[in-house]
């Protein structure tokens, strides 16, 4: 851990305090976890759905309403694992967003966390082939479910990407995004490339595709403040950003995410901005309903359909500016030759007629 974030360390001695005297803030009546894989192979993450249901209504003292959201800290929640060579920390934190609303009673919370990495031990939770037992505890009287997670060896190439991550921060940049010291941002990132160009397809090399993807968005966007602005200047050629690029690159690589990781939110999010900026509104709008279905009560979901509304009116304001396209001469004399055409060919029509009726006239008289 020499070089581990330092809110991370502080973090850690706090929890060394905290792990024999576990007092929670949050005690819920009852405690669920769940996740959609029950097996996994050595160096995947285990993306678990935790679930505090109450008795009564989680109330804001400030608004007097029902809470949109639970803030977990370190004391609130940790998972015991056991399985492998012998039983980890029996009170290991969870490090997982806000537990947010499901249904409108305030009765239910819910959120997502990942079981990857051990940093007292400095190695994968899950690190060899075998069965392990989680469970959550809020405390030592409020004990989740447990769940058998089935561990598989795995292949060459997700061992090389372990390699590639080499250092315990490699992991806490791809999952936090954070990094120990700002010098030590290029060395995460450049860990994180070689996982993408050199082992492609893997789950780690689509996780750490987001991780980039996000990264560059936010050096893009100090760049450029004005989305609608880069997008004017883009379209019209007047302007080269590989920082553009480079977003969506690891962006489109990441969406192909599996649904359940935390972090795909974000990245379809951030791919709504690049293709706005490259004039896909449909494609924007095929990735806010997406958003928006599948992640119905996420920072991003919630808002989808009202970005989508103000995307459709800009759409429609471009349309309405757009300059309409310049008819030439020819063009604009075409349909004067086509009236004197037409002119000429109904005259030549009476003309023969006429012709026709004299001489059926003639051969009548005769």
């Amino acid at each position: 851990m020499k070089y581990l974030n330092i809110k991370l360390r502080m973090i850690l001695i706090l929890l060394c305090i905290l792990l024999n005297n576990v007092v929670s803030s949050v005690i819920p009546s009852n405690i669920e976890i769940s996740t959609e894989r029950s097996s996994i192979k050595v160096g995947e993450p285990l993306i678990m759905k935790l679930t505090y249901k109450f008795d009564k209504p989680q109330i804001s003292p400030r608004t007097n309403e029902v809470l949109n959201n639970i803030s977990l800290d370190i004391r609130d929640a940790f998972f015991h694992v056991k399985g492998g060579d012998v039983d980890r920390l029996p009170r290991y934190p969870l490090f997982l967003p806000d537990l947010k609303l499901q249904g409108t009673q305030g009765l239910e919370y819910s959120g997502h966390f990942v079981v990857l990495y051990d940093l007292w031990k400095k190695k994968l939770m899950f690190d060899k082939p075998g069965t392990y037992t989680i469970s959550v505890l809020a405390s030592p009287q409020h004990i989740s479910n447990e769940l058998a997670i089935v561990v598989e060896a795995s292949s060459s190439l997700q061992n090389k990407a372990l390699s590639l991550l080499s250092d315990p921060n490699d992991y806490a940049f791809m999952v936090f995004g954070s990094h120990e010291y700002a010098n030590r941002r290029a060395e995460r990132i450049s860990h994180l490339r070689q996982v993408v160009e050199q082992c492609e397809g893997t789950l780690l090399a689509k996780w750490a595709a987001s991780r980039l993807g996000l990264e560059y968005f936010q050096e893009f966007h100090k760049k450029h403040p004005s989305f609608v602005k880069f997008k004017a200047k883009h379209q019209e050629g007047q302007i080269e950003e590989p920082l553009f690029d480079q977003v969506r690159k690891y962006l489109s690589v990441g969406v192909e995410l599996r649904d359940e990781f935390p972090i795909r939110e974000n990245v379809l999010s951030k791919l709504v901005n690049i293709e706005f900026m490259d004039g896909n509104y449909e494609k924007a709008f095929s990735l806010l309903d997406e958003l928006r279905t599948k992640y119905p009560d996420g920072e991003y979901g919630r808002k989808a359909s009202r970005w989508k509304e103000e995307l459709v009116e800009l759409q429609k304001r471009e349309l309405a500016q757009a300059p309409q396209p310049r008819v030439g001469g020819w063009s604009r004399s075409l349909p004067f030759f086509l009236v004197i055409a037409a002119g000429i060919v109904l005259i030549g029509l009476i003309l023969f007629l006429k012709k026709k009726a004299s001489s059926r006239g003639k051969s009548r008289a005769t």
